[in-house]
Protein backbone atom coordinates (compact mmCIF):
# COMPACT_ATOMS: atom_id res chain seq x y z
CA UNK A 1 0.00 0.00 0.00
CA UNK A 2 1.51 3.27 -1.02
CA UNK A 3 2.03 5.71 1.67
CA UNK A 4 0.35 8.77 2.33
CA UNK A 5 1.75 11.83 0.74
CA UNK A 6 0.79 13.82 3.85
CA UNK A 7 2.29 11.66 6.71
CA UNK A 8 5.45 13.15 6.77
CA UNK A 9 3.96 16.44 7.14
CA UNK A 10 1.35 15.11 10.11
CA UNK A 11 5.05 13.73 11.61
CA UNK A 12 6.63 17.33 11.50
CA UNK A 13 3.67 19.27 12.40
CA UNK A 14 3.69 16.99 15.41
CA UNK A 15 7.16 17.09 16.54
CA UNK A 16 6.67 20.66 16.31
CA UNK A 17 3.95 20.72 18.39
CA UNK A 18 5.69 18.61 21.34
CA UNK A 19 9.12 20.89 20.67
CA UNK A 20 6.90 23.96 21.75
CA UNK A 21 5.06 22.21 24.34
CA UNK A 22 8.34 21.60 26.08
CA UNK A 23 10.19 24.61 25.52
CA UNK A 24 7.05 26.47 27.11
CA UNK A 25 6.66 24.08 30.03
CA UNK A 26 10.77 25.13 30.43
CA UNK A 27 10.22 28.53 30.49
CA UNK A 28 7.29 28.70 32.85
CA UNK A 29 9.24 26.56 34.77
CA UNK A 30 12.16 29.19 34.38
CA UNK A 31 10.46 32.43 34.03
CA UNK A 32 7.26 31.85 36.73
CA UNK A 33 7.67 28.43 38.78
CA UNK A 34 10.77 29.40 39.89
CA UNK A 35 12.05 31.83 42.28
CA UNK A 36 14.33 34.78 42.99
CA UNK A 37 15.28 36.23 45.86
CA UNK A 38 17.79 39.25 47.33
CA UNK A 39 19.65 39.98 50.47
CA UNK A 40 18.61 43.34 51.71
CA UNK A 41 20.67 45.98 53.21
CA UNK A 42 20.62 49.32 55.08
CA UNK A 43 21.11 52.36 52.82
CA UNK A 44 20.28 56.69 52.29
CA UNK A 45 18.90 57.31 49.60
CA UNK A 46 18.47 60.78 48.03
CA UNK A 47 17.01 62.33 45.00
CA UNK A 48 18.90 65.29 43.41
CA UNK A 49 18.73 67.73 41.06
CA UNK A 50 21.38 69.20 38.39
CA UNK A 51 22.74 72.57 38.70
CA UNK A 52 24.54 74.57 36.47
CA UNK A 53 26.10 77.76 38.11
CA UNK A 54 28.67 80.24 38.75
CA UNK A 55 31.24 80.91 42.10
CA UNK A 56 30.81 84.03 43.58
CA UNK A 57 33.28 85.44 46.05
CA UNK A 58 35.44 88.77 47.34
CA UNK A 59 38.69 88.54 45.58
CA UNK A 60 41.67 90.76 44.66
CA UNK A 61 43.30 90.49 41.21
CA UNK A 62 47.66 91.09 41.75
CA UNK A 63 48.89 92.54 38.66
CA UNK A 64 52.03 93.94 37.93
CA UNK A 65 53.66 90.26 36.90
CA UNK A 66 55.41 89.44 33.82
CA UNK A 67 57.91 86.33 32.14
CA UNK A 68 60.37 86.31 34.74
CA UNK A 69 58.58 85.92 38.12
CA UNK A 70 58.83 84.03 41.88
CA UNK A 71 55.50 82.89 43.05
CA UNK A 72 56.30 82.65 46.99
CA UNK A 73 53.07 80.77 47.98
CA UNK A 74 51.06 78.02 47.04
CA UNK A 75 48.08 77.13 45.63
CA UNK A 76 45.07 77.27 48.34
CA UNK A 77 48.09 78.72 50.74
CA UNK A 78 46.82 81.19 54.00
CA UNK A 79 48.33 84.45 53.60
CA UNK A 80 48.19 87.79 55.88
CA UNK A 81 47.68 90.92 54.43
CA UNK A 82 51.79 92.31 53.60
CA UNK A 83 52.96 89.19 53.45
CA UNK A 84 55.28 88.52 50.07
CA UNK A 85 53.28 86.80 47.53
CA UNK A 86 55.67 87.02 44.45
CA UNK A 87 58.96 88.49 43.55
CA UNK A 88 59.11 90.29 39.71
CA UNK A 89 62.52 90.07 38.06
CA UNK A 90 63.62 92.42 35.07
CA UNK A 91 66.05 90.48 32.94
CA UNK A 92 66.97 87.01 32.83
CA UNK A 93 70.47 87.90 34.95
CA UNK A 94 68.27 89.62 37.72
CA UNK A 95 66.74 86.39 38.14
CA UNK A 96 69.60 84.23 37.65
CA UNK A 97 71.58 86.77 40.24
CA UNK A 98 68.71 85.74 42.80
CA UNK A 99 68.72 82.59 42.68
CA UNK A 100 72.17 82.59 43.17
CA UNK A 101 71.69 85.06 46.24
CA UNK A 102 70.06 82.26 47.68
CA UNK A 103 71.88 79.52 46.78
CA UNK A 104 74.81 81.85 49.21
CA UNK A 105 72.35 82.46 52.38
CA UNK A 106 71.74 78.78 52.46
CA UNK A 107 75.90 78.06 52.09
CA UNK A 108 76.22 81.03 54.89
CA UNK A 109 73.81 79.69 57.10
CA UNK A 110 75.10 76.49 57.15
CA UNK A 111 78.95 77.46 58.08
CA UNK A 112 76.97 79.68 61.13
CA UNK A 113 75.36 76.42 62.15
CA UNK A 114 78.67 74.45 62.05
CA UNK A 115 80.51 77.40 63.94
CA UNK A 116 78.15 77.85 66.75
CA UNK A 117 78.12 74.04 67.29
CA UNK A 118 82.09 73.68 66.99
CA UNK A 119 84.16 70.37 66.33
CA UNK A 120 82.01 68.40 68.98
CA UNK A 121 83.11 64.69 68.39
CA UNK A 122 79.22 63.43 69.30
CA UNK A 123 77.65 65.79 66.79
CA UNK A 124 80.27 64.44 64.31
CA UNK A 125 79.36 60.64 65.10
CA UNK A 126 75.91 61.83 64.96
CA UNK A 127 76.27 63.50 61.27
CA UNK A 128 77.77 59.94 60.19
CA UNK A 129 75.56 58.32 61.31
CA UNK A 130 72.95 60.22 59.90
CA UNK A 131 74.62 60.74 56.71
CA UNK A 132 74.41 56.33 56.07
CA UNK A 133 70.63 56.32 57.12
CA UNK A 134 70.45 59.34 53.76
CA UNK A 135 72.47 57.33 51.28
CA UNK A 136 70.41 54.55 52.38
CA UNK A 137 67.11 56.31 52.05
CA UNK A 138 68.17 57.38 48.87
CA UNK A 139 69.51 54.55 47.07
CA UNK A 140 65.91 52.50 48.63
CA UNK A 141 64.09 55.15 46.36
CA UNK A 142 65.46 54.90 43.64
CA UNK A 143 65.65 51.25 43.94
CA UNK A 144 61.81 50.58 44.48
CA UNK A 145 61.93 53.74 41.46
CA UNK A 146 59.91 55.82 43.88
CA UNK A 147 61.17 59.33 42.61
CA UNK A 148 58.74 61.42 44.58
CA UNK A 149 61.18 62.83 47.48
CA UNK A 150 63.98 62.64 45.71
CA UNK A 151 65.28 66.12 45.34
CA UNK A 152 64.44 66.21 49.00
CA UNK A 153 66.54 63.37 49.97
CA UNK A 154 69.15 64.65 47.41
CA UNK A 155 69.34 68.06 49.34
CA UNK A 156 69.46 66.17 52.37
CA UNK A 157 72.39 64.37 52.10
CA UNK A 158 74.28 67.58 50.40
CA UNK A 159 73.47 69.01 53.62
CA UNK A 160 75.08 66.91 56.28
CA UNK A 161 78.07 66.18 53.80
CA UNK A 162 78.28 69.89 53.93
CA UNK A 163 78.45 70.08 57.44
CA UNK A 164 80.74 67.05 57.90
CA UNK A 165 83.13 68.34 55.46
CA UNK A 166 83.27 72.32 57.58
CA UNK A 167 83.03 70.60 61.24
CA UNK A 168 86.43 70.24 61.93
CA UNK A 169 88.19 72.67 59.78
CA UNK A 170 90.27 75.79 61.67
CA UNK A 171 87.95 78.61 62.84
CA UNK A 172 90.04 80.85 60.97
CA UNK A 173 89.48 79.70 58.15
CA UNK A 174 86.30 79.16 58.74
CA UNK A 175 85.50 82.63 59.87
CA UNK A 176 87.39 83.89 56.84
CA UNK A 177 84.82 81.73 54.80
CA UNK A 178 81.99 83.05 56.60
CA UNK A 179 83.03 87.07 56.29
CA UNK A 180 83.93 85.83 52.41
CA UNK A 181 79.92 84.72 52.12
CA UNK A 182 78.71 87.71 54.00
CA UNK A 183 80.20 90.32 51.47
CA UNK A 184 79.03 88.30 48.25
CA UNK A 185 75.71 88.25 50.02
CA UNK A 186 75.34 91.77 50.75
CA UNK A 187 76.35 92.62 46.94
CA UNK A 188 74.11 90.33 45.60
CA UNK A 189 71.25 91.68 47.80
CA UNK A 190 71.97 95.35 46.13
CA UNK A 191 71.84 94.51 42.94
CA UNK A 192 68.84 91.89 42.94
CA UNK A 193 66.80 94.85 45.34
CA UNK A 194 67.62 97.12 41.83
CA UNK A 195 66.35 94.66 39.07
CA UNK A 196 63.43 93.30 40.56
CA UNK A 197 60.03 94.35 42.66
CA UNK A 198 58.09 92.07 45.43
CA UNK A 199 54.39 91.89 44.97
CA UNK A 200 52.57 91.80 48.89
CA UNK A 201 49.45 90.60 49.81
CA UNK A 202 46.40 93.71 50.16
CA UNK A 203 44.84 91.75 52.62
CA UNK A 204 44.34 88.40 54.58
CA UNK A 205 42.98 85.65 52.56
CA UNK A 206 43.35 82.40 50.67
CA UNK A 207 45.78 82.50 47.10
CA UNK A 208 44.97 80.97 44.18
CA UNK A 209 46.88 81.59 40.37
CA UNK A 210 43.75 80.97 38.89
CA UNK A 211 42.82 84.49 37.08
CA UNK A 212 39.70 83.73 35.02
CA UNK A 213 38.29 87.01 34.23
CA UNK A 214 35.11 86.93 36.66
CA UNK A 215 36.69 88.18 39.41
CA UNK A 216 34.96 91.85 38.96
CA UNK A 217 31.85 90.30 37.24
CA UNK A 218 29.70 89.89 40.00
CA UNK A 219 28.99 92.49 42.96
CA UNK A 220 28.75 91.09 46.58
CA UNK A 221 26.80 94.12 47.73
CA UNK A 222 23.99 93.56 45.56
CA UNK A 223 23.60 89.61 45.69
CA UNK A 224 20.38 90.23 47.31
CA UNK A 225 19.10 91.50 43.81
CA UNK A 226 20.12 89.11 41.66
CA UNK A 227 17.56 87.16 39.39
CA UNK A 228 18.07 85.00 36.50
CA UNK A 229 18.27 87.90 34.21
CA UNK A 230 20.39 89.81 36.44
CA UNK A 231 23.05 86.83 36.67
CA UNK A 232 23.42 86.27 33.17
CA UNK A 233 24.00 89.31 32.57
CA UNK A 234 26.72 89.55 35.47
CA UNK A 235 28.19 86.69 33.79
CA UNK A 236 28.67 88.37 29.95
CA UNK A 237 31.21 91.09 32.13
CA UNK A 238 33.60 88.87 31.68
CA UNK A 239 37.14 89.95 31.00
CA UNK A 240 40.01 87.95 28.85
CA UNK A 241 43.13 87.82 31.54
CA UNK A 242 46.36 89.90 29.99
CA UNK A 243 48.61 87.25 30.93
CA UNK A 244 50.08 89.62 33.73
CA UNK A 245 48.54 88.55 36.63
CA UNK A 246 49.80 86.88 39.63
CA UNK A 247 46.83 85.36 40.39
CA UNK A 248 44.75 86.72 42.97
CA UNK A 249 43.72 86.52 47.32
CA UNK A 250 40.37 85.33 48.30
CA UNK A 251 39.58 88.06 51.22
CA UNK A 252 36.49 86.56 52.19
CA UNK A 253 35.84 83.07 53.91
CA UNK A 254 32.77 83.72 52.78
CA UNK A 255 31.47 82.46 49.44
CA UNK A 256 28.21 81.78 46.72
CA UNK A 257 27.06 79.28 44.58
CA UNK A 258 24.08 81.09 42.25
CA UNK A 259 22.13 78.87 39.75
CA UNK A 260 19.26 79.38 37.40
CA UNK A 261 16.80 76.56 37.76
CA UNK A 262 13.50 75.53 36.80
CA UNK A 263 10.98 77.08 39.43
CA UNK A 264 8.60 73.86 39.53
CA UNK A 265 11.67 71.60 40.65
CA UNK A 266 12.73 74.02 43.62
CA UNK A 267 9.75 73.57 45.07
CA UNK A 268 11.35 71.24 47.53
CA UNK A 269 13.91 74.36 48.45
CA UNK A 270 13.27 76.91 51.31
CA UNK A 271 15.11 79.72 52.41
CA UNK A 272 17.64 78.69 55.18
CA UNK A 273 17.76 74.55 54.25
CA UNK A 274 20.74 72.91 54.87
CA UNK A 275 21.92 70.65 51.92
CA UNK A 276 24.78 68.85 49.90
CA UNK A 277 26.17 69.80 47.06
CA UNK A 278 27.54 67.89 44.65
CA UNK A 279 30.62 69.27 42.77
CA UNK A 280 32.57 68.30 39.96
CA UNK A 281 36.03 66.63 39.94
CA UNK A 282 38.05 66.25 43.65
CA UNK A 283 35.91 68.63 45.39
CA UNK A 284 32.98 66.31 45.76
CA UNK A 285 29.79 66.96 48.55
CA UNK A 286 29.83 70.06 50.39
CA UNK A 287 27.50 70.98 52.99
CA UNK A 288 26.02 74.28 51.82
CA UNK A 289 23.06 76.70 52.91
CA UNK A 290 20.45 77.96 50.52
CA UNK A 291 20.75 82.11 51.08
CA UNK A 292 17.48 82.95 49.26
CA UNK A 293 15.38 81.92 45.99
CA UNK A 294 13.55 84.23 44.00
CA UNK A 295 10.63 84.48 42.60
CA UNK A 296 9.69 82.46 39.09
CA UNK A 297 10.02 85.02 36.29
CA UNK A 298 8.41 84.57 32.98
CA UNK A 299 9.81 81.79 32.34
CA UNK A 300 9.12 79.82 35.03
CA UNK A 301 12.73 80.07 35.90
CA UNK A 302 14.39 81.33 39.99
CA UNK A 303 17.78 82.13 40.95
CA UNK A 304 18.71 80.32 43.68
CA UNK A 305 21.50 81.17 46.25
CA UNK A 306 23.90 78.68 48.70
CA UNK A 307 26.36 79.91 50.44
CA UNK A 308 29.12 78.57 52.75
CA UNK A 309 32.27 79.23 55.04
CA UNK A 310 33.97 75.63 54.05
CA UNK A 311 36.78 74.52 52.16
CA UNK A 312 37.85 77.90 50.41
CA UNK A 313 41.42 76.35 49.53
CA UNK A 314 39.28 73.27 47.38
CA UNK A 315 36.52 76.14 46.13
CA UNK A 316 39.65 78.40 45.35
CA UNK A 317 40.63 77.81 41.32
CA UNK A 318 37.17 76.99 40.48
CA UNK A 319 34.00 79.58 38.53
CA UNK A 320 31.45 77.92 36.36
CA UNK A 321 30.41 74.40 37.94
CA UNK A 322 27.71 71.29 37.05
CA UNK A 323 26.73 70.24 40.55
CA UNK A 324 24.17 67.74 41.42
CA UNK A 325 21.81 69.60 44.76
CA UNK A 326 20.60 67.33 47.03
CA UNK A 327 16.88 67.10 48.10
CA UNK A 328 14.44 65.06 50.30
CA UNK A 329 16.42 62.01 52.11
CA UNK A 330 15.73 59.03 53.73
CA UNK A 331 17.40 55.74 55.15
CA UNK A 332 15.82 52.65 55.79
CA UNK A 333 16.34 49.11 54.27
CA UNK A 334 16.88 48.77 50.36
CA UNK A 335 14.70 45.97 48.58
CA UNK A 336 14.37 45.73 44.86
CA UNK A 337 10.90 47.38 43.58
CA UNK A 338 9.81 43.72 42.63
CA UNK A 339 10.03 42.53 46.00
CA UNK A 340 7.36 45.13 47.07
CA UNK A 341 3.63 43.24 47.44
CA UNK A 342 0.18 44.64 49.04
CA UNK A 343 -1.97 42.77 51.14
CA UNK A 344 -5.04 42.45 48.55
CA UNK A 345 -7.76 42.66 51.92
CA UNK A 346 -5.89 45.10 53.53
CA UNK A 347 -3.54 46.96 50.92
CA UNK A 348 -1.28 46.93 53.22
CA UNK A 349 2.62 46.72 51.87
CA UNK A 350 4.81 44.12 53.23
CA UNK A 351 7.62 41.59 51.68
CA UNK A 352 7.90 38.04 51.64
CA UNK A 353 10.84 36.92 53.50
CA UNK A 354 12.54 33.54 53.39
CA UNK A 355 12.97 32.21 56.74
CA UNK A 356 14.27 28.72 56.36
CA UNK A 357 12.46 27.09 53.54
CA UNK A 358 9.48 29.33 54.32
CA UNK A 359 7.94 32.60 52.96
CA UNK A 360 7.12 35.16 55.68
CA UNK A 361 4.66 37.61 55.46
CA UNK A 362 6.65 41.04 56.91
CA UNK A 363 4.49 44.20 57.15
CA UNK A 364 6.48 47.51 55.87
CA UNK A 365 6.12 51.01 55.69
CA UNK A 366 7.31 52.74 52.28
CA UNK A 367 9.99 55.36 53.27
CA UNK A 368 11.51 56.27 49.75
CA UNK A 369 11.29 55.56 46.04
CA UNK A 370 14.76 55.48 43.97
CA UNK A 371 13.71 54.33 40.96
CA UNK A 372 15.02 50.37 40.44
CA UNK A 373 14.71 49.90 44.62
CA UNK A 374 12.49 50.95 47.45
CA UNK A 375 13.70 51.83 51.16
CA UNK A 376 11.22 50.72 53.50
CA UNK A 377 11.38 49.28 57.57
CA UNK A 378 8.78 46.83 59.35
CA UNK A 379 5.62 48.48 60.02
CA UNK A 380 4.85 48.52 63.67
CA UNK A 381 1.50 49.40 65.99
CA UNK A 382 2.02 49.81 69.60
CA UNK A 383 5.12 48.56 71.62
CA UNK A 384 6.22 45.17 70.41
CA UNK A 385 6.99 41.99 72.82
CA UNK A 386 9.97 40.89 72.44
CA UNK A 387 8.89 37.95 70.17
CA UNK A 388 7.34 40.73 67.87
CA UNK A 389 10.22 42.48 67.67
CA UNK A 390 12.78 39.18 67.00
CA UNK A 391 10.34 39.50 63.48
CA UNK A 392 10.90 42.46 62.28
CA UNK A 393 12.51 43.03 58.93
CA UNK A 394 16.68 43.57 59.22
CA UNK A 395 19.68 44.24 57.23
CA UNK A 396 20.68 40.81 56.05
CA UNK A 397 17.43 39.39 55.59
CA UNK A 398 16.61 37.32 52.44
CA UNK A 399 13.42 38.18 50.71
CA UNK A 400 11.16 36.63 47.49
CA UNK A 401 11.41 38.97 44.44
CA UNK A 402 10.06 36.81 41.92
CA UNK A 403 7.74 33.59 42.02
CA UNK A 404 4.14 32.55 41.64
CA UNK A 405 2.02 31.30 44.25
CA UNK A 406 3.84 33.09 46.97
CA UNK A 407 1.57 33.19 50.91
CA UNK A 408 2.61 33.27 54.17
CA UNK A 409 3.71 29.71 55.16
CA UNK A 410 4.71 28.02 51.86
CA UNK A 411 7.35 26.24 51.79
CA UNK A 412 9.94 28.01 48.82
CA UNK A 413 12.12 24.70 47.12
Amino acid sequence: MKPSKYLPKAVMLLLFTAAVAYFGVYAYHIFFASYETAVIYQYEGQHTMSASGYIIREETVLQDGGNLEEIAVAEGENVAAGDIVARVYRSEQALERHRELERLKTQLARMEYIRQRGSDESDAMRMNAEIVDAMTNLRGSVGRGSFTRLDEQVNLLQELVFRRDYTFSEDSALNGEIETLKAQVSELEEETESASSTVYSPAAGIYSAVVDGWEESFDLETLDELTPAALREAAKQHTNPTGSELGKVITSFRWYYAAVMDGEITKHLNQGDKIDVHFEGSVGRLPMTVQFITSPDEHGEVLVLFTSMRDVPLIAPLRIQNVEIGMDSASGLRIPTRALRADQETNQLGVYRLTGTQAEWVPVDLLFSGGDYYLVRSHVEGELDQLQQAKLLRSGDEVLVRGLGISDGKVIE
